[in-house]
């Protein structure tokens, strides 16, 4: 008895290994699964489905919402999409199909597999529906903070900007003088302990000739600010941070942060701290709360600066040969107009 199961249990398991492969080697089995299909003793898999099946796919983002634009009735008067980044309200066609942009904003136009296409339609009606889209197309990172001004553009006609808060403020302020908006770069520093990462902010001012005021924007943060329902200034900001005493109205509900990408020179991923301070409103304020501390207006060869308090001067003053002070009056007067 013993001999014969010395005989048949080689077999058994030289037949068992096989099948055990078969059944947990995902590798193994595709391997058997093509052989099977080239000797012609297994039917090829059929899909119900390709690429070329792929419809496309165009939305309009404003603010916090996102809509999906419905394929109008041919026109014969649809244009196809130019190639500049704003462009006027107006039928356009993609992939064959009619798309009525009337609303000012942001649209994405979608192959998927194939091709990604933005624009930001803009009729000069509202400001803020041109800071939206900017915003939607802006990530908080630093791989595009090399690119100039054309690069910018050109990117931004099919991918998401990845950069800093200096660089999508220069940007900005040449997208908006492109579209005759008047606006500045301005900035905030910190008077608490400086480090080697974060020591203050860049933003952009947008004089609103409906408001008949300057207003601040925060792109790199989709955010402007209010108190009390009034868009604030700079300087109304910095006054308001302080206190706490502000509203964040959000331009956009993207994807604020490039975790994957958003590295130092020396490889030192930034994903960790920056994820502290974006995580949700009250981290932002938080860190608006060591950055937005003195304001900064560049003119010419200086930086202009306000505070009230004497060391403070001292300190801003010793930071850099080009800062000059101005009292509150002076700063008040010089970019803004007299208070009365």
């Amino acid at each position: 008895m013993n001999r014969y199961l010395l005989i048949i249990f080689p077999i058994i398991f030289s037949l068992l290994i096989p099948i055990y492969l078969v059944e947990t080697d995902y590798e193994f089995r595709a391997e058997v699964r093509e052989l099977l299909i080239d000797f012609g003793l297994k039917e090829p898999p059929t899909r119900p489905y390709s690429e070329s099946d792929n419809s496309p796919i165009v939305y309009h983002a404003l603010n916090t919402e996102i809509k999906t634009i419905i394929p109008d009735k041919l026109n014969l008067n649809s244009k196809q999409i130019p190639d500049k980044l704003v462009i006027p309200s107006g039928t356009y066609t993609y992939y064959g199909n009619t798309y009525n942009l009337v609303d000012e904003g942001l649209y994405r136009f979608i192959l998927p597999l194939e091709k990604n296409e933005q624009r930001i339609v803009f009729d000069g009606k509202n400001i803020n529906s041109l800071m939206s889209a900017v915003a939607w197309i802006y990530s908080h990172g630093n791989s595009d903070n090399s690119k100039n001004i054309e690069e910018l553009n050109f990117k931004a006609l099919n991918s998401k900007i990845f950069g800093t808060c200096g660089t999508i403020s220069i940007w900005i302020e040449d997208l908006l003088e492109s579209n005759d908006i008047k606006s500045r770069v301005v900035q905030t520093l910190t008077l608490d302990d400086w480090n080697t990462y974060d020591n203050g902010h860049t933003m952009i001012e947008v004089y609103r000739v409906d408001l008949q005021k300057w207003i601040l924007y925060d792109l790199d943060n989709n955010a402007y600010f209010l108190k009390n329902g009034i868009p604030l200034s700079l300087i109304e900001f910095i006054d308001v941070v302080k206190h706490d005493n502000y509203e964040i109205y959000l331009l956009a509900t993207d994807t604020t942060l490039d975790v994957s990408n958003f590295v130092a020179n020396n490889d030192y991923e930034y994903a960790f701290y920056a994820e502290s301070v974006y995580a949700n409103e009250n981290t932002l304020k938080i860190w608006y709360e060591r950055v937005i501390q003195v304001p900064m207006i560049s003119e010419d060869k200086f930086s202009y600066f306000t505070t009230n308090n004497v060391e403070e001067r001292k300190q801003m003053e010793s930071y850099a040969s080009h800062h000059k002070f101005l009292s509150i009056d002076e700063f008040q007067s010089k970019f803004y107009g007299n208070l009365d």
